[in-house]
């Protein structure tokens, strides 16, 4: 087969692979850049089955920074004209009473006020009086007790916060990588493992031994080999299987996550529930989280409908091969697990059923904080915990000043922060505690 050479191969051509790609060669303009991917176009696999929705709402100070230079890019963006179709939907927790005075979430409070994170606390009569056949109380009603429910006693409410088209985001990285390289992307190309070898090559039968110094030199596919000094791995919930291999732990492991559409029809209750007002300019409901089970939903105004989708923890296994299994959504999951939570506390969704599914899987960190870092001449850019949406930009920004050697990297709107606070042996972060 071919053999290739570049000077940076960054495989991934999701949100994150695609943001690091346009950084480094906007930075790096005599580079020779390869986007390469094993799917047919950029941001096609999980950034696309994403739930595409973004916040600045973390508890811990170091997403808080990812999150909110991130969006407040996205926004610029589209006042820049390339609609990404960033709405301000806001975001909404609805909280217990015990959820809402835990230790927890009254820090969470207290660090978002502290970095200037704009949020609102709404009642249960508020609540009531706002949204339109929500159920906050289930008095004597066994079903909830039966099933775990928590009734509702508060909202927590950001305004910054949103949705957005997760392809037109990568199309405009896509688009302002493209104008900047003379290296054509490669598609369709599965990379089937990272080159390991000595360095210097001895040309030794069986090496690299484990006297000899080590290097990432690029990448077998099975459209040949491509060569490169430094590999840029941001493929997310299926980076251990090209880690795995050469000995290097990505500290991360990934699960399936899924997404149910449901459509609301004209003037239904639905519809009436999906047209909330007073939550932000578009007079839609908030992308809310329900405080029982992990079960949240988006508004979708373009379908007239939700996004319904789940974090469910135990009981759901962790797995980072891609396989067909996890790539697909199960209807019985829906029917099962979502819809019976969904249709209590909002009882306009009962008879409501999936026109559309999809899957895919969400790369988690132990601290539900973002890895970037250099090992071996591999820059891992992943185990963005779910979040990678809305934390691409200044991941990617961090990953350019990483290659660039660079003490620290400059985030949009100009703050600064260290190059190395995402890697793993000078990690400077706090432990995330909001994880949806």
């Amino acid at each position: 087969m071919s053999e290739e050479t570049f000077d940076v191969i960054v495989v991934g051509a999701g949100v994150l692979g695609v943001a690091t790609a346009f950084y480094m060669q906007k930075n790096n303009p005599d580079k020779k850049i390869l986007l390469v991917d094993r799917t047919l176009a950029a941001g096609q696999a999980n950034t696309a089955m994403s739930a595409a929705a973004v916040r600045n709402m973390f508890a811990s100070s170091t997403n808080q920074i990812l999150t909110d230079t991130s969006i407040k890019y996205f926004e610029h963006v589209q006042d820049e004209g390339h609609d990404l179709l960033f709405e301000k939907t806001g975001y909404l927790w609805l909280l217990s009473k015990k959820q809402f005075e835990h230790e927890s979430v009254q820090v969470w409070m207290q660090r978002m006020e502290k970095s200037g994170i704009s949020y609102k606390i709404y009642n249960k009569k508020e609540l009531k009086e706002m949204i339109p056949g929500l159920d906050v109380d289930f008095v004597d009603d066994e079903a909830a007790e039966l099933m775990n429910l928590h009734e509702i006693s508060y909202g927590l409410f950001g305004k910054d916060c949103g949705v957005l088209d997760p392809t037109r985001l990568v199309e405009y990285y896509f688009d302002a990588f493209k104008e900047l390289t003379h290296v054509k992307p490669k598609f369709g190309v599965n990379v089937e493992k990272l080159l390991l070898e000595a360095d210097p090559l001895l040309d030794l039968p069986g090496e690299p031994f484990v006297w000899q110094k080590k290097h990432i030199t690029g990448v077998v596919t099975d459209k040949g080999t491509f060569r490169a000094e430094t590999v840029v791995l941001a493929t997310g919930a299926w980076s251990n299987e090209l880690l795995d291999p050469v000995g290097i732990d990505s500290m991360t492991k990934a699960k399936k996550r899924q997404m149910f559409v449901l459509h609301a029809e004209e003037n239904s209750k639905l519809a009436e529930f999906l047209e909330t007002k007073g939550f932000n300019e578009m007079g839609c409901i908030p992308f809310t989280i329900l405080p029982s089970a992990g079960i949240y939903f988006r508004p979708q105004l373009q379908e007239r409908g939700f996004w319904i989708g789940c974090g469910d923890k135990i009981g759901r296994k962790y797995e980072y091969i891609q396989t067909d299994e996890m790539m697909v959504p199960e209807s019985a999951y829906y029917e099962n697990s979502l819809y019976p939570v969904l249709s209590k506390y909002v009882p306009a969704f009962e008879g409501s059923r999936p026109v559309n599914s999809w899957a895919g899987g969400y790369c988690y960190s132990p601290d539900k904080i973002p890895f970037v870092y250099e090992q071996y001449g591999v820059i891992v850019v992943n185990g963005a915990s779910g979040s990678g949406i809305m934390k691409a930009d200044a991941m990617a920004r961090i990953a350019d000043a990483l290659y660039r050697e660079e003490a620290e990297a400059e985030l949009f709107g100009g703050k600064k922060v260290p190059s190395k606070m995402l890697s793993i042996k000078e990690r400077d972060v706090e432990v995330e505690s909001v994880v949806i």
